[in-house]
């Protein structure tokens, strides 16, 4: 998302208490890599990974042998780690616009797509913060303050599928701050599409992106050709 994406942070998640939710946040970033809370097992792991939830290629992914709902895969970065601040907010009034997208299932082939699980419905949860970038890494000068949650619904297909998002940011820092912003996504997987042969549940790509111009547009277009 060149200049406007802000820090995008997406995890599949299951279902916790605020300030666990906060706690596996701040987790997340200080690894500064994708975490899963499951893997699929008797393998070896590097192969179905998180992080190939977002290496543009859908003939990798994350995979879990566990019971789908409940499971879930932290990313550190999804886009890009450069941050926005609050003052280019204030010039929408703080109205976000973004774009989910995901490449559900294996997408190696139609046949691995249609015999492992897929995502059928899920909720989504949006934090934001208020971050700062030091040499040390990103840290937090506020803690997450949920914003929204949204019930999402996915085809069985294997293709690119988007969701359109729309939100008011909470926050209002004062008008001399100029504090860098930190997105981050809480997804939980409720229910999925039973693979023809296999039990196990797999995303070959997941991100959220923000939509505030035409570069943004243009930008975000371009995925739709994702191979």
């Amino acid at each position: 998302m060149k200049k406007f994406l802000i820090l995008n942070i997406l995890i599949f998640a299951s279902v916790f208490a605020w300030e666990d939710e906060v706690k596996i946040i701040k987790k997340m970033v200080s690894k500064k890599k994708n975490i899963a809370s499951s893997v699929l097992s008797n393998t070896n792991q590097k192969i179905y990974q998180a992080d190939n939830t977002f290496d543009w290629d859908v003939k990798t992914a994350w995979c879990t042998n566990k019971k789908p709902e409940g499971e879930s895969i932290v990313s550190s970065a999804i886009g890009s780690s450069k941050f926005g601040n609050y003052s280019n907010l204030k010039k929408v009034n703080y109205l976000y616009k973004a774009k989910l997208a995901i490449f559900n299932g294996y997408g190696k082939s139609e046949e691995t797509y249609y015999n492992n699980n897929r995502i059928k419905k899920g909720t989504l949860k949006i934090y934001e913060a208020r971050m700062g970038d030091a040499l040390s890494g990103s840290f937090f000068e506020k803690d997450p303050t949920f914003v929204i949650q949204k019930e999402l619904n996915f085809k069985d297909e294997p293709k690119l599928q988007t969701v359109d998002l729309s939100f008011e940011l909470k926050d209002r820092p004062k008008e001399k701050q100029v504090d860098e912003l930190g997105l981050f996504y809480i997804f939980t997987i409720d229910e999925v599409y039973n693979g023809r042969k296999y039990h196990d549940t797999c995303v070959s790509e997941l991100g959220v992106y923000g939509a505030f111009n035409i570069e943004d547009e243009d930008y975000f277009k371009k995925m739709n050709g994702l191979k």
